[in-house]
């Protein structure tokens, strides 16, 4: 990758180097290869940079201390580099302007407020690294066009900082990290096909992720750690074998909301260690698999899956699907419409609630809860539908209504005290098996069809 390298006195090259007092001005034009020009300007309230290079393999850097001055760096060309640096600005900025191919573009700005990054890249294989540290209300501004750019924002401790990242072509990726950061924004918006974006959000409150892209091959990651009431908003849509990743650990009244539309989409959403935190995955298209995982007390699962082949397996993070929900006072709701769709989820806790509603062809329904007073409803329309429901512990209540024909089966099994269980079905070859151990316990099974089967043990 070709970058800023400092200058040396045995560069040869048309070196330009001016350092100013108050109100600063420095204009500076290189045409042809290799140029290199600096700009040096310290205690400059208004002073302002202008370097402008035309040619290839050219090198502008510009160092601001002390004021609130503006840098702007215009390249056109290939293999140039620029860099803008900001130290203890207010209302600085910083704009990079390159057209051509393998163009790269570094800012840094330290120790400032309503100071702005800006980056216009247009051509093919641009990179763009934008950092800030100890900012108040500062923004980044990213925009690239065409295929293969690449962007990487960092922001560190601060406060009400926005960074935006806008790609448009063919294998954009953008990379963006904030740490110890209030109420700050991070939004990327791509477009095109292979698109990749990675969020990593940590130690803040009220932070806000936005993720659009739009094509084939999409990927996303968004990780936010030891955050509060933290956003993190994630859309996909336009293509296929997309892929999404929601991480939102060790934090509380933090809203996970993942929506893709297309086919063969993918969705992890993880909530591990999380407080009073709701997750929302939206699908929409054929084969969309949802891997859901929360552990810790009073979160919230809403999962809506339109289309065919979707797929919910409730997993330990991406792995067996061994249960979804660990903790207390949890809700889960499902919703799957379209044909072979499946669900499975796993609760252990208190006060655990489970709602279901699966419409469509070859649906099948798995869950198992544990400790509390557990209720797990639900409705299932089709053919082929299988619901099992398995509850351990105090006032657990279940009813299962499945309609309209098909070769439905209903398994009932509840453990304790104080339970109830009414299952419905409707249509050809139902089977309802209900087990009930102990204290206190009420079933009714109505069947209507041919071959149906009943077999209620209540011990």
């Amino acid at each position: 990758m070709f970058q800023y390298k400092p200058l040396a006195a045995a560069i040869l090259a048309l070196v330009s180097i001016q350092a100013f007092a108050d109100d600063s001005l420095s204009t500076q034009t290189q045409n042809g290869m290799e140029n290199v020009a600096e700009v040096l300007q310290t205690a400059a309230p208004f002073s302002s940079a202008t370097q402008t290079q035309t040619g290839e393999g050219n090198n502008a850097f510009a160092d601001q201390a002390g004021g609130n001055g503006t840098v702007t760096q215009t390249q056109n060309g290939e293999y140039n580099a620029s860099t803008g640096v900001q130290n203890t600005e207010a209302e600085g900025q910083v704009i990079h302007v390159q057209g051509g191919e393998w163009n790269n573009a570094h800012s840094e700005q330290w120790f400032g407020q309503n100071n702005n990054a800006n980056v216009n890249q247009s051509g093919n294989a641009n990179e763009a690294f934008s950092f800030q540290d100890s900012q108040l209300s500062s923004t980044v501004d990213i925009d690239q066009v065409d295929s293969a750019n690449k962007a990487d924002v960092e922001q560190l401790f601060g406060q009400g900082n926005l960074t935006t990242i806008n790609q448009g072509g063919l294998d954009n990726q953008a990379g963006t990290w904030q740490v110890d950061q209030t109420g700050s924004t991070l939004s990327i918006q791509q477009s095109g096909e292979q698109n990749e974006a990675y969020v990593d959000q940590s130690l803040g409150i009220d932070n806000q992720v936005e993720v659009f892209q739009t094509g084939e091959s999409g990927y996303v990651e968004v990780w936010q750690t030891e955050q509060e009431s933290s956003q993190a908003v994630v859309e996909q849509g336009g293509g296929a074998l997309n892929e999404l990743v929601v991480d939102q650990s060790f934090g509380s009244g933090n809203l996970a909301t993942m929506t893709q539309s297309g086919g063969a989409n993918a969705a992890w959403a993880d909530q591990f260690e999380s407080t009073d935190s709701i997750s929302t995955v939206t699908q929409t298209g054929n084969g969309n698999l949802a891997l859901t995982y929360q552990q810790g007390e009073n979160l919230n699962l809403t999962v809506t899956q339109n289309g065919n082949d979707n797929n919910i397996y409730a997993s330990n993070w991406q792995g067996a699907q061994e249960g979804g929900q660990f903790g207390a006072d949890q809700i889960v709701e499902l919703n799957q419409s379209g044909n072979g769709n499946t669900a499975n989820f796993t609760q252990e806790g208190n006060f655990n609630e489970l709602y279901f509603d699966q419409e469509g062809d070859n649906n099948a329904l798995v869950v198992a809860q544990r400790d509390g007073a557990n209720l797990a409803e639900g409705t299932s329309t089709g053919i082929g539908n299988s619901v099992e429901i398995d509850q351990s512990g105090s006032d657990n209540l279940s009813r299962i209504t499945q309609s309209d024909g098909g070769d439905n089966f209903a398994s009932i099994t509840q453990a304790d005290m104080n339970n109830l269980s009414i299952i419905t079905q409707s249509g050809w070859a139902n089977e309802a098996t209900v087990s009930q151990s102990n204290m206190n316990m009420t079933s009714t099974i109505d069947q209507s069809g041919t071959g149906n089967v009943a077999i209620v043990a209540q011990q």
